[in-house]
């Protein structure tokens, strides 16, 4: 079996090695017909890695699988436990164990939080371009969305905060914070976070952080748990966190809410044991421990391969296909392709990467109109598979003569 699915031993992992998916049914390789028309497409869209999840995590579930018997289990307190002394290391933020939850995806927490805080016809402030499933996630629970522009200069963004304010009004509720932010590769600094929560303070808006991406940032930047940076920012922000995109084990469906303010605490339990999210999967409890408790090396290294990626393909663009331009991101394993330089319209720009290139990328307007004209492409992959892409992309470009 190891050798039909490409399994890499637990002491020879290697970032460049890339298990075979082909007898999975991992989405971004099972959705290559319907979504891009063909299954010759080089799927790099989804934010899951074509890297092996960690040995320790694989070694815990082959542990517990052991057991003849997979019940109904309760989440011990070394599940919270591992993740309050992560973020405390890494990120210098102590969370409290009766502030945190249980829940399967931080999209599912969005659509909890968002039932618990708002009400039939308020308003929710997302920042686009952003990850679609805030907008969704909005527009399903018949909420209205408010959109916060964000301001780019040659690739680089930052928040319209004068908008931002001018935007509330008495029906705006919440304000769904991407951080670090998914597609645009920023970090945010904690003047910015400092400036935006001043505004939150004012208007009474809740924060709903979903810091999912923030064990993924690069030398030179800091990620700024919202929480952090004020007590009256604390109590008024919830924050979804979770090991699903550090660690390549989105397949367990295993996060946490935390929240602080204890009578947002009660509003957000009445629907949350409404909706029975129970306990989770006993796979997810000891994954989630042993993702925390010795991961730190791992991402160490897992953080080195895919700054090599980044500058690998920023070079490439920049010597063989100038017309096609990058912004380094600042954090998470997401790129964020500037192609407006190609000057083609939507259906051109689709036509050109998935049939020409035959890559399947993320369309940068599925993020939002603001992204159009941009695609988003996924780095958490072997060296080679980066090589194949740039390889493909090259190709496409001569031939179109750019």
């Amino acid at each position: 079996m190891e050798e039909e699915i490409g399994l890499v031993p637990s002491d020879k992992i290697d970032f460049n090695k890339a298990p075979s998916r082909k007898y999975t049914n991992a989405e971004k390789y099972a959705l290559r017909e319907k979504l891009f028309g063909s299954e010759e497409v080089l799927p790099m869209w989804v934010a899951d890695m074509d890297i092996q999840t960690p040995f320790f995590v694989m070694d815990a579930i082959s542990h517990r699988v052991k057991h003849p018997i997979l019940g109904y289990e309760e989440i011990p307190d070394t599940f919270f436990d591992s993740q309050i002394q992560w973020i405390k290391e890494r990120h210098g933020y102590e969370l409290q164990r009766d502030w945190m939850y249980y829940s399967p995806s931080v999209v599912a927490s969005i659509n909890l939080c968002i039932n618990a805080f708002t009400d039939i016809g308020d308003s929710v402030i997302v920042q686009s371009p952003v990850y679609f499933p805030f907008y969704s996630s909005v527009s399903n629970n018949d909420r209205k969305i408010v959109k916060n522009v964000l301001k780019e200069k040659d690739g680089y963004y930052t928040m319209d905060l004068e908008a931002f304010e001018d935007s509330i009004n008495e029906r705006t509720k919440l304000f769904l914070l991407c951080s670090p932010h998914n597609p645009v590769g920023r970090v945010w600094k904690e003047d910015e976070l400092q400036r935006l929560g001043e505004i939150c303070i004012k208007h009474d808006i809740i924060i709903l952080a979903d810091e999912i991406h923030s064990d993924l940032i690069f030398k030179g930047s800091k990620h700024i748990p919202m929480s952090s940076v004020s007590k009256e920012l604390e109590e008024r922000t919830i924050t979804c966190y979770g090991p699903g995109k550090s660690f390549n084990m989105a397949g367990l469906s295993v996060s946490t809410i935390t929240i602080s303010n204890a009578k947002l605490r009660a509003k957000f339990e009445k629907v949350y044991k409404a909706t029975h999210f129970a306990e989770g999967t006993v796979f997810g409890h000891v994954g989630f421990e042993a993702a925390y408790t010795k991961g730190a090396p791992w991402l160490e290294g897992l953080l080195e391969h895919i700054q090599g990626n980044i500058d690998y393909l920023d070079i490439c663009l920049k010597e063989y296909m100038p017309s096609i331009s990058m912004k380094k991101p600042e954090g998470t394993y997401l790129v964020w392709l500037d192609c407006r330089g190609l000057g083609l319209s939507y259906q051109g720009l689709k036509d050109f990467f998935f049939k020409e290139a035959k890559l399947g990328l993320s369309t940068g307007i599925s993020f939002g109109k603001e992204g159009e004209g941009f695609m988003r492409i996924n780095l958490a992959t072997p060296r080679a598979t980066v090589e194949e892409a740039v390889s493909r992309l090259h190709s496409a470009y001569e031939s179109r003569h750019f």
